[in-house]
């Protein structure tokens, strides 16, 4: 699967994907995705990414007012399973904050395969 990630989503799904507590097998696939979703050095350089530490933790901030386009990235149904479990077991939602780099992934991933037909009765 094809997805389109702006750079809000790229950034904040790869914090969402380091944060799952995983085997080792699991920790090299999550980095493995984390790797090909990444922006790249001109990227960051060019909406001013800061890394910071709060709390023992990395946090990293960007300037909301920049941006670079969208990148594509192909992934594997094993992938794909990865970060919709990721999605579904993130207890961290932040229901207005979130939804705007979150709520296309979501539908997206979680799309109805097939739409339900009514019985004409």
């Amino acid at each position: 699967m094809k997805l389109a990630l702006d750079h809000t989503q790229r950034l904040n799904l790869h914090a969402l994907l380091g944060a799952q507590r995983a085997d080792v097998g699991s920790i090299r696939a999550i980095w493995s995705i984390q790797d090909r979703i990444a922006l790249d050095a001109d990227e960051e350089k060019a909406i001013e990414v800061k890394r910071e530490m709060v709390a023992s933790q990395e946090r990293v901030v960007w300037n909301p007012a920049l941006s670079v386009p969208a990148k594509e990235s192909e992934l594997s149904d094993p992938e794909i399973v990865r970060i919709k479990a990721a999605i579904q077991t993130w207890d961290s939602y932040g229901v207005n904050a979130d939804r705007r780099w979150l709520e296309p992934i979501v539908e997206l991933l979680f799309a109805d395969p097939a739409p339900r037909q009514q019985n004409a009765e």
